[in-house]
């Protein structure tokens, strides 16, 4: 039994590999963290200080530039990580594509308004709708890191097809000739229940169902 054991995890380790290495996955496409994370902290601190103490129109300014900076410098590593996966759909990319370009258009006007402002009251108003209409840390990011992961499985998920019908096929060969494969067999099902729950929760949600 532990040879048919081995040779059962030998045998997915290796075709899980080469399944991962064929379609370019394993998160090589995840965007890399902003300086500071997702709420910024050290990015604009020193404009966030001079906004808080001084509250003039030059210091609001400066720390919605900072912000608005920090956000399209992430816009543009999601845009790298939509361009580098090999395994989005052509629907998901051109979904997420037009919200990060949603997102830059917006945050582009906006930082054009809050350039020309005048009033410190209107450009905190303005500094409020940096977080509250473009959510690039709360949705936008998360968004395109699970879209990007959960069609990599649907990538992966023939590969684990072919594992699962040559281990099945070697629990019966072994089972076949008097052994006991009861723990080989529920290991399999649980790995093909898991790769049937990740499909299934994929499968139905694109890109919009974080609209």
């Amino acid at each position: 039994m532990r040879s048919v054991l081995r040779n059962c995890i030998v045998a997915a380790a290796v075709a899980v590999v080469v399944a991962a290495s064929a379609v370019g996955v394993v998160g090589a496409a995840s965007p890399a963290p902003v300086p500071g994370g997702p709420a910024g902290l050290g990015v604009c601190a020193v404009q966030a200080s001079a906004a808080r103490s001084g509250g003039t129109v030059a210091a609001l300014r400066a720390f919605a530039d900072c912000e608005i900076a920090r956000r399209m410098t992430t816009l543009g590593q999601l845009t790298s990580a939509v361009a580098a996966s090999k395994s989005l759909t052509s629907a998901d990319a051109a979904a997420l594509s037009t919200d990060i370009a949603d997102a830059s258009s917006g945050l582009a006007s906006l930082k054009t308004s809050i350039d020309g402002g005048r009033s410190t009251t209107a450009l905190k108003l303005e500094i409020v709708e940096i977080v509250s209409r473009y959510r690039v840390y709360l949705l936008l990011g998360p968004q395109v890191r699970l879209t990007i992961a959960a069609d990599d499985v649907l990538a992966l998920k023939p590969h684990f097809d072919q594992v699962s019908t040559a281990l099945a096929g070697r629990i019966v060969g072994a089972d076949a000739s008097g052994q006991d494969v009861a723990a080989a067999q529920a290991s399999l099902d649980a790995m093909n229940a898991s790769v049937a729950a990740a499909v299934a929760w994929r499968h139905p949600c694109r890109p919009d169902c974080w609209h």
